[in-house]
């Protein structure tokens, strides 16, 4: 279950990582739990004692992470430790996990976890757009050197390559978003069919949803994985459209070019000479990790008869390390785009002649899409 501490600290921006932590995961298993309680006393299906019962116990409750990492080696997964541990508390267990297999418990944290996490990614998001926006509109008719196949083409305009870049990036949050919104809960039992909740279980699954904050369909999906996937992908997609960015940073500071440099940065610990996009090549780093990540959430789309083996528990850290990798590349392109140095005269001087064509106007329109 454990992730990287260097790799969350050392993108700046750490909200979205504190969502995605063990701690932060454990804590949404507890929060189904009591949830849960709630649900289940709200629908009628357990009695105000019983649910007050469930709620003292889990909100008394405290965990050690290495603790519960241990004991769950026994069920493989850390929900079964928590939920007897709960129990064991309570002096009415009749309102803890009612009703739930420890799959409920597990999806539903992760699902929480992943939507917060996804909110922190949106908001640097938005700021990396102002950014580009701003950028296309002051260069719309800044005259620059086109360049295909690593050869100089023809002239076109720094603000319509910034344009671009925050195409890329403005269609890939909206997806994430999206698929964010679109995460449900999992409450189901043992085999889906919610018969230890029979007949109110699916009144206490709606309503759990509802509790929770998240989409109350598809009703089952303990082998249907495509709500992780899809936002799982989007994440990869919103790196690579940052990736795209940091590696056209990256190639216009080369010294041989010089045409943009990064408002900070990096030295070198042997070169003194040098200034580093560093921001950009750490950006590239992060957004590296995300197909490999991404190609190991389609592989759990496998997932046999009514609980995947294997499958199942491949997601917790691959989803969580998506998400934090794509965090960082995020946290990273804003660092390199704000304060970034277009150096116009050294644009100018490699243009043969300033006619842009219809770049001014198609930055235009692309600035004023549906931003919706």
């Amino acid at each position: 279950m454990s992730r990287s501490l260097y790799s969350d600290h050392a993108s700046g921006d750490t909200a979205a990582a504190g969502h995605l932590s063990d701690r932060a995961f454990l804590d949404a298993v507890l929060e189904f739990e009591r949830a849960l309680a709630d649900a289940a006393e709200d629908t009628g299906h357990i009695s105000p004692a019983a649910a007050a019962a469930a709620r003292e116990a889990i909100d008394g409750y405290t965990y050690d992470v290495a603790d519960i990492a241990a004991a769950s080696a026994a069920g493989a997964n850390p929900a079964i430790p928590l939920a007897a541990a709960l129990k064991q508390r309570a002096t009415d267990t009749s309102g803890i996990h009612t009703g739930a297999t420890s799959q409920d418990a597990i999806d539903t944290a992760l699902a929480l976890c992943a939507r917060r996490a996804v909110g922190e990614i949106d908001r640097v998001l938005s700021e990396v757009e102002k950014l580009l926006e701003q950028l296309a509109r002051t260069h719309r008719d800044t005259p620059v050197m086109g360049r295909t196949l690593g050869q100089q083409a023809l002239p076109t305009s720094f603000g319509l390559i910034t344009a671009g870049w925050f195409e890329g990036v403005r269609s890939s949050a909206a997806r994430l978003r999206e698929t964010a919104a679109a995460l449900p809960v999992q409450y189901a039992g043992a085999t889906g069919n919610l018969v230890a909740t029979h007949p109110d279980g699916i009144a206490v699954h709606d309503r759990l949803a509802q509790l929770l904050g998240l989409a109350d369909r598809p009703l089952v999906w303990h082998t249907n994985r495509q709500p992780f996937v899809d936002v799982g992908l989007a994440a990869a997609v919103v790196a690579g459209a940052v990736r795209k960015i940091a590696g056209d940073i990256i190639a216009y500071s080369a010294t041989e070019i010089a045409e943009v440099a990064e408002g900070s940065p990096g030295g070198s610990s042997s070169m003194p000479h040098k200034a580093n996009p560093a921001a950009a090549v750490a950006c590239d780093g992060y957004a590296r990790r995300t197909p490999g990540l991404a190609a190991t959430l389609l592989d759990t789309l496998d997932c046999r008869w009514q609980r995947g083996t294997g499958s199942w528990h491949a997601e917790w850290q691959t989803l969580r390390d998506l998400l934090a990798a794509t965090a960082s590349a995020v946290s990273r392109i804003h660092t390199s785009l704000d304060g970034l140095q277009i150096r116009t005269d050294t644009m100018g001087e490699r243009v043969a002649h300033d006619n842009l064509g219809h770049a001014p106007e198609i930055t235009d329109i692309i600035l004023e899409g549906d931003r919706s």
